[in-house]
């Protein structure tokens, strides 16, 4: 692993300089040379890596970088100065008109070491000023550099939980021991990137061109909306004739096409909700017409899955919108929103939690703003990215967003996965569950009243029948509350569903509204949000066979997120005095014993293997739950699923119940 790297000051000034004239010619499209090329006596020295951080009057404009192991000081501040000027995807790409007004900073950093501490001990490995964090679990990833702390005023345990924001993790993520912490160490050059010495002429006269007539000009063009209006009159007969089973064209010929920022299908059945698909970048690299294309065949598969018919479809409205010309106005802290005309322009509000755009001409820039803000809840307003796009739409206002806020309460949730999982069609779907049930027990009343019930959800073709047997095996209270893995991105680590109704085909489910909102207000680390429910499998494919079995059953559908011990430790604590009486009849709590519900688990066993190795770690999964039971020890199941890397999806659920 390298060291600190020698640099004198002398070299220092020179590898600005050198980085300073590569960002420009990058960045203006002229001749330049490269980093190795201008400083060679430094080129080779080892690096863990370096970054390149662009800042317009204190905000963040593009920060990125590079590391390995071990590479030369040259290529890594290369790479760092090319994706800094070009592709930092929180950004659009630094334009020439701004180079005047930028500052850089040059980051090279070594000493990369694994925290070997666990918990809380953690924040003793940290030391502010000198140490960068970097941290990783699952396909999350975040890293900031050691100036962060120091110029936020950091200590190390809010630094912790700052790269864990970074890295969309939980703010506690740093606690979980399967997270994997890094430290390292940096020195930064910094200085206005207008000092730069020795930029050539060209590059030079290209850049005060830019300042003075660019400024307020489109960098990228877009289409007028005449051109945008043509095109959505065509994307409404082409779906109209995909309905009818004739496939798209590749390309729209006479219409406009080019690279943009964005596009975004808004389908509009009367009295149903919207159905909106899209595709956004702060990037201009979205071509047009592929991406209209590639937005029209995934509205063909949303509206299947919607259920709606053939009339629906030929009387829905189809509208359009695109987005091109990406500029940044600063973050939620710090912001200037004076150029952002509404009437041309729509409002965009970036941040690890996700992303909003809203587009309205009737409201101004600094309503829409509050608006963005209030809908992402953001934690940290310096990580509130607020960016705007010129805009062509032919609806008369549109809000997108990554994160949907919860609704409390959306009157009906309708099936994302019949057709799929189960059959879409009702006379089958009859079929089937009579088919799945025949030979159990006649006498529900007879049956056994379990507490909770573990059944899989991978499809009935291939587990409702085994769903089913075990159902059939256990009195149906009248509510249940089903405890799903969360497959999707998006939306609460622990989320309860805030729907009234459970739409399927031919019959409905409702949920249980008091013992929801009681639970959420009572039990820790549970949210209302509707985002993870809104294709999750897991919860759905039960609801059939549950309404089979006793047909005025209510339900409280939750998905978990992977969580450590100690939060489902806790939370489990909390919801069992929940349960059992802690909570009185005003807030929803439960009156008597005789109103537990059946706690259904809803999982599958091990994925992606063959046979043999499924049977084998499925049997080392199932019997570490037997002994978890057995001993009343759950983390047992946790650590033997978890450490042998089984995929046993809903196993964070499966312990949660059991230490309830």
């Amino acid at each position: 692993m390298p060291i600190e790297p020698y640099l004198s000051e002398e070299q220092q000034i020179a590898l600005f300089h050198a980085a300073g004239r590569r960002v420009s010619s990058i960045v203006t499209g002229t001749r330049g040379k490269r980093i190795a090329e201008q400083v060679p006596d430094i080129a080779g020295i080892p690096l863990l890596g370096a970054f390149v951080s662009l800042k317009h009057n204190g905000e963040l404009r593009s920060c990125m970088g590079t590391m390995s192991d071990e590479m030369p000081l040259g290529e890594a501040v290369e790479r760092a100065a090319l994706l800094a000027a070009r592709e930092d995807p929180r950004f659009p790409p630094i334009a020439a008109a701004e180079l005047f007004e930028l500052d850089m900073e040059i980051w090279v950093l070594w000493g990369m070491k694994r925290v070997s501490q666990r918990g809380v001990d953690r924040v003793n490995a940290v030391t502010i000023g000198e140490h960068g964090i970097q941290i990783a679990r699952g396909g999350n990833r975040g890293l900031l550099l050691p100036g962060v702390a120091v110029e936020y005023d950091m200590d190390a345990k809010t630094f912790l939980e700052a790269v864990c924001r970074k890295a969309g993790l939980p703010n506690d993520a740093w606690l979980d021991d399967r997270s994997l912490l890094h430290t390292f160490e940096g020195r930064c050059i910094a200085g206005p990137l207008s000092a730069t010495e020795n930029i050539d002429k060209k590059t030079a006269d290209e850049m005060i061109f830019a300042t003075k007539f660019n400024r307020l000009g489109p960098r990228v063009p877009g289409p007028t909306f005449a051109e945008t209006e043509e095109v959505r009159n065509l994307c409404a007969g082409t779906f109209r004739g995909m309905v009818e089973g004739l496939a798209p064209s590749n390309y729209f010929a006479g219409m406009y096409d080019g690279n943009v920022s964005g596009v975004s299908l808004l389908f509009q059945i009367p009295d149903r909700p919207a159905i909106i698909c899209s595709k956004i970048s702060v990037r201009p690299d979205v071509p047009f017409q592929p991406a209209v294309i590639e937005l029209l065949r995934v509205l063909g598969r949303q509206v299947e899955h919607f259920g709606a018919t053939p009339h629906e479809v030929f009387n829905a409205a189809l509208e359009l919108a695109v987005f091109w010309d990406p500029a940044i106005h600063g973050t939620v802290s710090r912001y200037d929103l004076s150029a952002v005309d509404t009437a041309y322009r729509a409002l965009m509000l970036s941040s690890p939690k996700g992303w909003i755009v809203l587009y309205d001409p009737n409201r101004s820039a600094e309503d829409l703003l509050k608006e963005a803000v209030a809908h992402l809840e953001l934690d940290d307003y310096d990580l509130g990215d607020v960016i705007s796009f010129e805009t062509s739409a032919t609806t008369p206002k549109l809000s997108l967003c990554s994160v949907e806020k919860p609704n409390h309460w959306a009157e009906v949730r309708p099936p994302a996965v019949a057709g799929a999982f189960y059959p879409a069609a009702e006379p089958q779907l009859t079929r089937e569950l009579e088919k799945m049930f025949s030979g159990t027990q006649k006498d529900l009343a007879q049956s056994p009243a379990v507490q909770a019930a573990l059944v899989p959800h991978a499809g009935w073709m291939y587990s409702g029948h085994l769903a089913a047997q075990t159902l059939a095996r256990a009195q149906i209270p009248k509510t249940v509350i089903i405890f799903a893995p969360k497959h999707h991105s998006g939306g609460a680590d622990w989320a309860v569903a805030a729907n009234r109704i459970w739409q399927l085909p031919g019959r409905s489910v409702e949920t249980d509204v008091p013992l929801a909102e009681a639970l959420v207000k009572n039990v820790d680390f549970f949210e209302f949000d509707e985002t993870p429910h809104k294709r999750e499998h897991a919860v759905e494919v039960q609801l059939p066979l549950l309404a089979y079995l006793a047909p005025n059953v209510k339900i409280v559908g939750i998905t978990m997120a992977l969580t450590p011990w100690e939060m489902l430790k806790k939370g489990a604590e909390t919801f069992a005095k929940f349960i059992s009486g802690g909570t009185d009849a005003a807030d929803g709590g439960l009156k008597s014993a005789a109103n537990i519900p059946l706690f259904l688990i809803s999982s599958d066993m091990n994925h992606f293997a063959n046979e043999e190795t499924t049977r084998r770690v499925d049997r080392m999964a199932l019997d570490a739950i037997r002994l978890a039971v057995e001993k009343k020890r759950p983390e047992i199941a946790l650590e033997t699923v978890l450490g042998n890397q089984i995929s046993m999806c809903g196993i964070i659920p499966a312990v949660f119940v059991m230490e309830t």
